[in-house]
This record gives structure tokens, sequence and C-alpha cells, in this order.
């Protein structure tokens, strides 16, 4: 169960923590590895759900991974964050989300954009990778490639 301690608009990570609660267990969510050993997931659907919770409008910022996912304006659930032109998304090979199991590890392929970093060092990029998670809550992440696009800045997001 997620739980939050207080409730605010944002920036929400000043005023807001997100805690995962399981059994006597109160751990404060602030890394996408505090799930390891405290979940269990069964099948894609649960998989996608997972890794759709660190990039989520609303919760990602609670994640060390600093990302949301980018979509095709006509399918985006999240809709305006992360959308791109349907047109634009095909030009850049920007790829839909999939999800594939291989014994106990589920592969989610999608595309993100992630933040710049705290430091300024690394600014906004579009990535499309490959997320591994398996059914205790493990999760690692590869960068397939990077994607250049000249209007980065024109992709909504929900912080800055």
């Amino acid at each position: 169960m997620l739980v939050f301690d207080k409730v605010s608009f944002y920036p929400v990570t000043a005023l807001l923590k997100l805690y995962l609660i399981k059994n006597d267990e109160k751990v404060e969510v602030n890394s996408v590895n505090v799930f390891k050993g405290r979940v269990t997931i069964e099948d894609e659907e649960q998989a996608l759900d997972f890794v759709r919770l660190f990039t989520e409008p609303e919760f990602h910022v609670f994640f060390d991974l600093l990302a949301i996912e980018i979509f095709k304006k006509s399918s985006n659930p999240f809709e305006p964050y992360g959308s791109v032109p349907d047109n634009i998304f095909r030009e850049l090979g920007l790829v839909e989300v999939t999800v594939e199991r291989k014994e106990d590890i589920f592969i989610v392929n999608r595309t993100l954009f992630f933040y710049p970093d705290s430091e300024g060092i690394i600014g906004k990029r579009i990535a499309v990778v490959r997320e591994f998670v398996k059914n205790d809550g493990e999760y690692s992440i590869e960068i397939l490639r990077e994607i250049n696009y000249d209007k980065i800045d024109e992709i909504e997001t929900p912080i800055g």
C-alpha cells in the first residue's frame, strides 16, 4: 500500500513523502530500488504498472529515475504530459510500450523523457529504454538509444 504523508501541489518533493507499508514495515519511497523484495509481480500487466509508477506524472518526482513516458498524442493516458504528435513519434523512431516475460524477468521496452540532473550537467533527453523487472521488484534499466529532437522543450512536463 502506498500512503501520502501530506498533500500539496508542485513542487511535491519539498512537501510530500511517499511510503510503502507492508504489515508492520513502513519504508519511505525515494528510489526505484526500495521495492526489491517488498513486492510480488506476477504478470506482464503488473510489470507495466510497476514501471509506470516510476514515470507517472503525479508520482515520478518521488523516484531517482526522474523521467516520464513519451506517448503518441492520440494515445496518451496522461495528456498533455509527455505527448509527441503521432507523425513525429514515428519519424523519430520512438517505441510504444511492449512487455514480455522471460522466466522470472519481465522486459519492458518504451520511450522515456529524462529530466536534467540537479547539477545541470546532463540536460533533457529522450531515450528508448529497456527495463528489467524481476518477480520480487528488483529493477534495472538499459538505455538502448538516445533521440535528438530539436523541439524537446515543447514537450509538456508536470514540473518545469
